[in-house]
């Protein structure tokens, strides 16, 4: 039952929680999400408007990315996922 941290690479950790089934991140806003995926990095300068989410817009330099294989699809599906569970809770916050 102890909470174990697993270091994959340089600022990459994986952690091992017995015990939790869910995992929380409220304290991430929807619009800074994707500094948190450093595969979006250099593909976000690629995107036609400031601001972009990265779901709905045309321009895109992330779905771009995914698109020619350079960002793994699942991570991007991740990433869709869990900005819509943070606008739902932006839109209940309040």
């Amino acid at each position: 039952t102890a909470i174990k941290l697993y270091k994959l690479d340089d600022n990459t950790y994986i952690a091992d929680t017995p015990g939790f089934s869910t995992f929380e991140i409220s304290e991430i806003n929807s619009e800074n999400l994707d500094q948190y995926f450093i595969e979006f990095r250099n593909p976000i300068s690629n995107c036609e408007f400031i601001g972009c989410s990265h779901i709905k817009e045309e321009g895109c330099g992330v779905k771009e990315a995914v698109k020619k294989g350079e960002i793994n699809i699942s991570r991007y599906e991740n990433f869709c996922k869990i900005y819509d569970d943070l606008k739902e809770k932006e839109k209940r916050k309040w």
